[in-house]
Protein backbone atom coordinates (compact mmCIF):
# COMPACT_ATOMS: atom_id res chain seq x y z
CA UNK A 1 0.00 0.00 0.00
CA UNK A 2 0.81 3.69 -0.52
CA UNK A 3 0.49 6.43 0.72
CA UNK A 4 -2.47 7.21 -1.40
CA UNK A 5 -3.92 4.13 0.34
CA UNK A 6 -3.48 5.36 3.58
CA UNK A 7 -5.48 8.13 2.94
CA UNK A 8 -8.31 5.96 1.08
CA UNK A 9 -8.56 3.78 4.74
CA UNK A 10 -8.72 6.95 6.56
CA UNK A 11 -11.89 7.91 4.60
CA UNK A 12 -13.47 4.93 4.86
CA UNK A 13 -15.62 6.35 7.44
CA UNK A 14 -16.54 9.82 9.29
CA UNK A 15 -13.91 11.32 11.41
CA UNK A 16 -15.84 13.37 13.77
CA UNK A 17 -15.94 12.44 17.30
CA UNK A 18 -20.22 13.40 16.45
CA UNK A 19 -20.27 10.15 14.40
CA UNK A 20 -18.06 7.77 16.35
CA UNK A 21 -20.14 8.59 19.19
CA UNK A 22 -23.40 7.94 17.38
CA UNK A 23 -22.19 4.96 15.63
CA UNK A 24 -21.23 3.53 19.39
CA UNK A 25 -24.36 4.14 20.90
CA UNK A 26 -26.47 2.70 18.04
CA UNK A 27 -24.17 -0.43 18.16
CA UNK A 28 -25.08 -0.72 21.95
CA UNK A 29 -28.91 0.09 21.50
CA UNK A 30 -28.64 -2.76 18.56
CA UNK A 31 -26.65 -4.99 20.11
CA UNK A 32 -27.08 -4.55 23.75
CA UNK A 33 -23.69 -4.66 24.68
CA UNK A 34 -23.08 -7.84 23.73
CA UNK A 35 -21.34 -8.98 20.55
CA UNK A 36 -23.31 -12.29 20.29
CA UNK A 37 -27.06 -10.93 21.01
CA UNK A 38 -28.23 -11.65 17.37
CA UNK A 39 -28.70 -15.29 17.82
CA UNK A 40 -25.32 -16.95 17.26
CA UNK A 41 -23.44 -19.49 19.40
CA UNK A 42 -21.27 -16.99 20.89
CA UNK A 43 -18.57 -19.21 20.98
CA UNK A 44 -16.33 -17.67 17.92
CA UNK A 45 -16.26 -14.03 19.49
CA UNK A 46 -15.82 -15.03 23.04
CA UNK A 47 -19.28 -14.90 24.03
CA UNK A 48 -21.23 -17.97 25.16
CA UNK A 49 -24.96 -18.41 24.60
CA UNK A 50 -26.11 -17.61 27.74
CA UNK A 51 -24.80 -14.06 27.42
CA UNK A 52 -21.64 -13.97 29.53
CA UNK A 53 -18.50 -13.85 28.02
CA UNK A 54 -15.63 -15.92 28.77
CA UNK A 55 -13.84 -12.67 30.22
CA UNK A 56 -16.74 -11.91 32.83
CA UNK A 57 -18.37 -9.29 30.71
CA UNK A 58 -22.22 -9.06 31.20
CA UNK A 59 -24.08 -8.90 28.29
CA UNK A 60 -25.40 -5.23 29.26
CA UNK A 61 -21.88 -3.83 28.58
CA UNK A 62 -20.57 -3.28 32.11
CA UNK A 63 -17.68 -5.35 32.35
CA UNK A 64 -17.84 -7.58 35.78
CA UNK A 65 -14.34 -6.16 36.43
CA UNK A 66 -15.98 -2.98 37.20
CA UNK A 67 -14.03 -1.36 33.94
CA UNK A 68 -16.34 0.83 32.57
CA UNK A 69 -18.16 0.13 29.42
CA UNK A 70 -18.18 3.63 27.23
CA UNK A 71 -14.85 3.31 25.64
CA UNK A 72 -12.71 5.27 27.74
CA UNK A 73 -10.73 2.15 30.00
CA UNK A 74 -10.32 -1.17 29.77
CA UNK A 75 -8.98 -3.58 33.38
CA UNK A 76 -6.35 -6.09 32.73
CA UNK A 77 -6.60 -9.42 34.85
CA UNK A 78 -3.69 -7.72 36.98
CA UNK A 79 -5.52 -4.68 37.64
CA UNK A 80 -3.77 -2.16 35.54
CA UNK A 81 -5.94 -0.03 33.93
CA UNK A 82 -5.71 1.53 30.48
CA UNK A 83 -7.43 3.83 28.36
CA UNK A 84 -8.52 1.31 25.13
CA UNK A 85 -8.31 3.50 22.55
CA UNK A 86 -4.53 4.02 23.56
CA UNK A 87 -3.88 0.03 22.04
CA UNK A 88 -5.26 1.65 18.40
CA UNK A 89 -2.51 2.90 16.53
CA UNK A 90 -2.86 6.22 15.61
CA UNK A 91 -3.79 5.87 11.93
CA UNK A 92 -6.51 3.38 12.91
CA UNK A 93 -8.60 5.73 15.20
CA UNK A 94 -10.71 7.73 12.57
CA UNK A 95 -12.31 3.80 11.75
CA UNK A 96 -12.27 2.47 14.91
CA UNK A 97 -13.06 2.86 18.48
CA UNK A 98 -13.24 0.91 21.57
CA UNK A 99 -16.50 -0.82 22.58
CA UNK A 100 -16.17 -2.61 25.76
CA UNK A 101 -13.88 -4.90 27.36
CA UNK A 102 -11.91 -6.69 24.44
CA UNK A 103 -14.30 -5.20 21.70
CA UNK A 104 -13.64 -2.59 19.14
CA UNK A 105 -16.48 -1.57 16.59
CA UNK A 106 -16.45 0.09 13.07
CA UNK A 107 -18.67 0.41 10.85
CA UNK A 108 -16.65 -0.47 7.87
CA UNK A 109 -15.89 -3.74 6.42
CA UNK A 110 -13.19 -3.12 3.93
CA UNK A 111 -10.94 -5.61 3.11
CA UNK A 112 -7.91 -3.37 3.01
CA UNK A 113 -9.56 -2.12 7.44
CA UNK A 114 -9.71 -5.80 7.74
CA UNK A 115 -6.09 -6.17 6.74
CA UNK A 116 -4.45 -3.54 9.02
CA UNK A 117 -6.52 -5.02 12.07
CA UNK A 118 -5.00 -8.69 11.72
CA UNK A 119 -1.66 -6.77 11.03
CA UNK A 120 -2.05 -5.16 14.61
CA UNK A 121 -3.05 -8.26 16.51
CA UNK A 122 -6.81 -7.58 16.22
CA UNK A 123 -9.20 -11.04 15.79
CA UNK A 124 -11.88 -9.51 13.06
CA UNK A 125 -15.49 -10.74 13.92
CA UNK A 126 -18.34 -9.19 13.38
CA UNK A 127 -22.30 -8.72 14.41
CA UNK A 128 -24.63 -7.61 12.18
CA UNK A 129 -23.92 -4.15 10.55
CA UNK A 130 -20.71 -3.46 12.81
CA UNK A 131 -17.52 -4.88 12.73
CA UNK A 132 -16.01 -6.20 15.57
CA UNK A 133 -12.35 -6.40 16.17
CA UNK A 134 -11.28 -8.35 19.47
CA UNK A 135 -7.82 -7.58 21.24
CA UNK A 136 -7.96 -10.18 23.70
CA UNK A 137 -6.94 -9.34 27.16
CA UNK A 138 -5.05 -12.88 27.02
CA UNK A 139 -4.67 -15.56 23.45
CA UNK A 140 -4.26 -18.70 23.63
CA UNK A 141 -1.08 -19.66 21.89
CA UNK A 142 0.66 -22.48 20.69
CA UNK A 143 4.60 -22.35 19.47
CA UNK A 144 5.42 -24.18 16.48
CA UNK A 145 9.37 -23.29 15.97
CA UNK A 146 12.11 -23.84 16.57
CA UNK A 147 10.96 -25.94 19.40
CA UNK A 148 7.44 -27.29 19.02
CA UNK A 149 4.82 -27.72 22.30
CA UNK A 150 1.92 -29.61 19.91
CA UNK A 151 0.51 -32.36 21.72
CA UNK A 152 -0.03 -36.03 20.14
CA UNK A 153 -2.60 -38.41 21.20
CA UNK A 154 -1.94 -42.22 20.20
CA UNK A 155 -6.05 -42.46 19.33
CA UNK A 156 -5.77 -39.19 16.60
CA UNK A 157 -2.61 -39.85 14.69
CA UNK A 158 -4.49 -43.52 14.41
CA UNK A 159 -7.38 -41.78 13.07
CA UNK A 160 -5.61 -39.82 10.94
CA UNK A 161 -5.04 -42.13 7.90
CA UNK A 162 -8.87 -41.97 7.25
CA UNK A 163 -8.98 -38.40 6.45
CA UNK A 164 -6.81 -35.97 4.10
CA UNK A 165 -6.01 -32.61 4.46
CA UNK A 166 -5.45 -29.36 1.66
CA UNK A 167 -5.54 -25.75 1.63
CA UNK A 168 -7.67 -23.09 -0.12
CA UNK A 169 -9.77 -25.91 -2.35
CA UNK A 170 -12.88 -24.43 -1.50
CA UNK A 171 -13.67 -21.44 0.24
CA UNK A 172 -17.62 -20.93 0.18
CA UNK A 173 -18.45 -24.69 0.97
CA UNK A 174 -16.02 -24.02 4.35
CA UNK A 175 -18.38 -20.96 5.12
CA UNK A 176 -21.39 -22.90 4.56
CA UNK A 177 -20.13 -26.12 7.01
CA UNK A 178 -19.56 -23.12 9.80
CA UNK A 179 -22.89 -21.48 9.11
CA UNK A 180 -24.60 -24.88 9.08
CA UNK A 181 -22.96 -25.78 12.62
CA UNK A 182 -23.32 -22.61 14.23
CA UNK A 183 -25.69 -20.63 12.52
CA UNK A 184 -24.66 -17.07 11.45
CA UNK A 185 -23.29 -16.32 15.12
CA UNK A 186 -20.70 -13.92 13.80
CA UNK A 187 -19.81 -15.23 10.25
CA UNK A 188 -21.94 -12.26 9.17
CA UNK A 189 -22.45 -11.58 4.93
CA UNK A 190 -20.33 -8.98 5.36
CA UNK A 191 -17.19 -9.89 6.85
CA UNK A 192 -17.43 -13.06 4.40
CA UNK A 193 -17.53 -10.79 1.58
CA UNK A 194 -14.34 -9.26 3.23
CA UNK A 195 -12.38 -12.42 3.91
CA UNK A 196 -13.43 -13.84 0.49
CA UNK A 197 -11.90 -11.04 -1.45
CA UNK A 198 -8.45 -11.21 0.58
CA UNK A 199 -8.48 -15.15 0.00
CA UNK A 200 -8.84 -14.36 -3.39
CA UNK A 201 -5.82 -11.96 -3.42
CA UNK A 202 -3.59 -14.79 -1.51
CA UNK A 203 -4.49 -17.85 -3.75
CA UNK A 204 -3.69 -15.02 -6.57
CA UNK A 205 0.10 -16.22 -8.21
CA UNK A 206 0.58 -12.56 -8.46
CA UNK A 207 -0.48 -11.25 -5.03
CA UNK A 208 0.23 -13.78 -2.90
CA UNK A 209 -2.45 -12.14 0.01
CA UNK A 210 -2.92 -8.09 0.43
CA UNK A 211 -0.11 -5.65 1.49
CA UNK A 212 -0.74 -4.24 4.77
CA UNK A 213 0.64 -1.28 5.98
CA UNK A 214 3.41 -1.02 8.42
CA UNK A 215 3.81 2.40 10.52
CA UNK A 216 4.82 3.32 14.20
CA UNK A 217 2.10 3.35 16.92
CA UNK A 218 1.85 7.15 16.91
CA UNK A 219 2.88 7.81 13.34
CA UNK A 220 0.54 8.35 10.08
CA UNK A 221 3.20 7.47 7.70
CA UNK A 222 3.71 3.95 6.07
CA UNK A 223 7.20 2.65 6.92
CA UNK A 224 6.92 -0.88 5.36
CA UNK A 225 4.61 -3.60 4.00
CA UNK A 226 3.83 -7.35 5.71
CA UNK A 227 1.61 -9.02 3.35
CA UNK A 228 -1.53 -10.66 5.18
CA UNK A 229 -3.00 -14.21 3.93
CA UNK A 230 -6.44 -15.84 4.87
CA UNK A 231 -6.74 -19.53 4.01
CA UNK A 232 -9.37 -22.52 4.15
CA UNK A 233 -8.32 -25.58 5.61
CA UNK A 234 -10.68 -28.56 4.37
CA UNK A 235 -10.81 -32.25 5.77
CA UNK A 236 -11.79 -34.78 3.64
CA UNK A 237 -12.59 -38.58 3.82
CA UNK A 238 -10.45 -40.29 2.53
CA UNK A 239 -12.72 -43.46 1.21
CA UNK A 240 -15.63 -41.31 -0.04
CA UNK A 241 -14.07 -38.12 -1.06
CA UNK A 242 -16.52 -35.68 1.18
CA UNK A 243 -16.00 -33.10 2.94
CA UNK A 244 -15.17 -34.02 6.33
CA UNK A 245 -14.63 -30.52 7.90
CA UNK A 246 -12.52 -27.25 7.56
CA UNK A 247 -11.56 -23.49 8.86
CA UNK A 248 -10.99 -20.61 8.14
CA UNK A 249 -7.80 -18.82 8.92
CA UNK A 250 -5.39 -16.08 8.41
CA UNK A 251 -1.69 -15.59 8.51
CA UNK A 252 0.88 -12.26 9.83
CA UNK A 253 4.39 -13.06 9.40
CA UNK A 254 5.17 -16.59 11.02
CA UNK A 255 1.88 -16.32 12.96
CA UNK A 256 -1.34 -17.98 12.10
CA UNK A 257 -4.64 -17.30 13.01
CA UNK A 258 -7.35 -19.71 13.61
CA UNK A 259 -10.89 -17.97 12.71
CA UNK A 260 -13.64 -20.60 13.10
CA UNK A 261 -14.48 -24.19 11.87
CA UNK A 262 -16.62 -27.01 11.70
CA UNK A 263 -16.79 -30.73 11.34
CA UNK A 264 -19.16 -33.24 10.15
CA UNK A 265 -17.59 -36.98 10.83
CA UNK A 266 -16.51 -37.99 14.39
CA UNK A 267 -12.86 -37.60 15.01
CA UNK A 268 -12.60 -35.38 11.38
CA UNK A 269 -12.10 -32.50 13.76
CA UNK A 270 -9.51 -33.55 16.00
CA UNK A 271 -7.30 -34.42 12.91
CA UNK A 272 -7.80 -31.19 11.48
CA UNK A 273 -5.92 -29.76 14.60
CA UNK A 274 -3.12 -32.19 14.79
CA UNK A 275 -2.68 -32.25 10.72
CA UNK A 276 -3.10 -28.71 10.83
CA UNK A 277 -0.51 -27.85 13.37
CA UNK A 278 2.13 -30.17 11.89
CA UNK A 279 1.99 -28.78 8.12
CA UNK A 280 2.15 -24.83 10.19
CA UNK A 281 5.20 -26.26 11.78
CA UNK A 282 6.47 -28.02 8.33
CA UNK A 283 5.46 -24.25 6.80
CA UNK A 284 8.02 -22.83 9.18
CA UNK A 285 5.29 -21.02 11.17
CA UNK A 286 6.17 -19.68 15.00
CA UNK A 287 2.99 -19.75 16.95
CA UNK A 288 -0.22 -20.44 16.25
CA UNK A 289 -2.97 -18.31 17.68
CA UNK A 290 -6.58 -19.95 18.56
CA UNK A 291 -7.84 -16.91 19.90
CA UNK A 292 -9.79 -17.48 23.44
CA UNK A 293 -8.49 -19.82 25.81
CA UNK A 294 -10.59 -23.18 25.89
CA UNK A 295 -9.62 -26.65 27.37
CA UNK A 296 -9.13 -28.92 24.00
CA UNK A 297 -6.46 -25.68 23.05
CA UNK A 298 -4.60 -26.11 26.53
CA UNK A 299 -4.58 -30.04 25.57
CA UNK A 300 -3.27 -29.34 22.17
CA UNK A 301 -0.25 -27.78 23.89
CA UNK A 302 -1.60 -23.73 23.48
CA UNK A 303 -0.64 -21.18 26.60
CA UNK A 304 -2.00 -17.81 27.55
CA UNK A 305 -0.23 -14.57 26.30
CA UNK A 306 -0.52 -11.48 27.73
CA UNK A 307 -1.78 -8.81 25.26
CA UNK A 308 0.88 -6.44 25.34
CA UNK A 309 3.12 -9.98 24.75
CA UNK A 310 0.75 -11.51 21.89
CA UNK A 311 1.12 -7.67 19.90
CA UNK A 312 4.89 -7.75 20.31
CA UNK A 313 5.24 -11.25 18.60
CA UNK A 314 2.69 -9.95 15.84
CA UNK A 315 4.79 -6.94 15.26
CA UNK A 316 8.20 -8.78 15.12
CA UNK A 317 7.07 -11.37 13.02
CA UNK A 318 5.12 -9.63 10.87
CA UNK A 319 8.78 -7.66 9.42
CA UNK A 320 10.98 -10.79 10.09
CA UNK A 321 8.48 -13.65 8.93
CA UNK A 322 6.71 -12.44 5.39
CA UNK A 323 7.42 -15.11 3.54
CA UNK A 324 6.17 -17.68 5.67
CA UNK A 325 3.04 -19.06 4.08
CA UNK A 326 0.55 -22.14 4.61
CA UNK A 327 0.95 -24.59 1.64
CA UNK A 328 -0.41 -27.72 1.04
CA UNK A 329 0.43 -29.64 -2.50
CA UNK A 330 -2.84 -31.05 -2.82
CA UNK A 331 -4.87 -33.39 -0.95
CA UNK A 332 -1.97 -35.00 1.34
CA UNK A 333 -3.23 -37.99 3.25
CA UNK A 334 -3.41 -36.84 7.22
CA UNK A 335 -1.41 -39.08 8.82
CA UNK A 336 1.59 -38.41 6.41
CA UNK A 337 1.56 -35.03 7.94
CA UNK A 338 1.21 -35.87 11.47
CA UNK A 339 4.05 -38.41 11.23
CA UNK A 340 6.31 -35.48 9.33
CA UNK A 341 9.28 -35.04 11.95
CA UNK A 342 11.74 -32.14 11.41
CA UNK A 343 14.81 -32.26 10.54
CA UNK A 344 17.77 -32.14 13.49
CA UNK A 345 18.66 -28.84 14.97
CA UNK A 346 21.60 -28.76 13.55
CA UNK A 347 20.27 -29.30 10.00
CA UNK A 348 17.22 -26.26 10.38
CA UNK A 349 18.54 -23.32 8.46
CA UNK A 350 18.99 -20.34 10.68
CA UNK A 351 16.76 -21.17 13.81
CA UNK A 352 17.28 -18.07 15.79
CA UNK A 353 17.89 -18.48 19.90
CA UNK A 354 15.54 -15.47 20.41
CA UNK A 355 12.44 -17.80 19.61
CA UNK A 356 11.80 -17.04 15.80
CA UNK A 357 12.07 -19.21 13.34
CA UNK A 358 14.18 -18.97 9.78
CA UNK A 359 13.50 -21.79 8.21
CA UNK A 360 14.19 -22.66 4.38
CA UNK A 361 10.70 -22.64 3.43
CA UNK A 362 11.28 -24.16 -0.08
CA UNK A 363 13.07 -27.44 2.05
CA UNK A 364 9.73 -27.20 4.49
CA UNK A 365 7.37 -27.02 1.92
CA UNK A 366 8.63 -29.95 -0.29
CA UNK A 367 6.29 -33.38 0.12
CA UNK A 368 7.42 -35.33 2.90
CA UNK A 369 7.80 -38.64 2.59
CA UNK A 370 5.90 -40.82 4.81
CA UNK A 371 8.71 -41.49 8.13
CA UNK A 372 9.80 -44.73 8.51
CA UNK A 373 8.94 -46.92 11.49
CA UNK A 374 10.30 -44.29 15.07
CA UNK A 375 10.10 -45.33 18.25
CA UNK A 376 6.55 -45.02 20.21
CA UNK A 377 5.94 -41.05 21.29
CA UNK A 378 4.44 -40.97 24.76
CA UNK A 379 1.58 -39.01 23.85
CA UNK A 380 -1.35 -37.09 26.09
CA UNK A 381 -2.39 -38.80 29.46
CA UNK A 382 -5.35 -36.37 28.34
CA UNK A 383 -8.45 -38.36 26.63
CA UNK A 384 -9.50 -37.48 23.07
CA UNK A 385 -12.17 -36.22 22.77
CA UNK A 386 -14.20 -34.89 19.44
CA UNK A 387 -12.50 -31.87 17.34
CA UNK A 388 -14.39 -29.01 19.48
CA UNK A 389 -15.08 -27.33 16.57
CA UNK A 390 -18.68 -26.88 18.13
CA UNK A 391 -17.23 -24.88 20.58
CA UNK A 392 -15.31 -22.35 18.02
CA UNK A 393 -12.10 -21.43 16.96
CA UNK A 394 -11.06 -18.25 17.09
CA UNK A 395 -12.82 -15.50 19.69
Amino acid sequence: MTVKALHVIRNLLPSSTSAHTKRKKDARGQGQGDAAMNGGSGHGNGTSSNGTSSNGARSNGASSNGASSNGESNQTNNGEVVDANTLLPRYLLPLVRHYHDDFFVSRSFDPRLVVQLMAEGFLPIATQGYLLPKLHVERCVLQLNPTSNLHITKSTRKKSKRFLLSVNECFDEVVAGCHRQHGTNWLYPPIVAAFRAIHQRTIDPNAGGVNAMLMAHDSLEPRDVTPVRLYTVEVWNAETGALAGGELGYSVGGIYSSLTGFSNEDAAGSVQLLALGKLLTQCGFEYWDLGMALDYKTRLGAELVRRTDFVGKVKQSRVENKGVALRCDGRRNAKEIVDWERAAPAAANGATQNGNSHLNLEQNNAPQPASKKKAKKKGSQQPNRKRPHGEEMGG
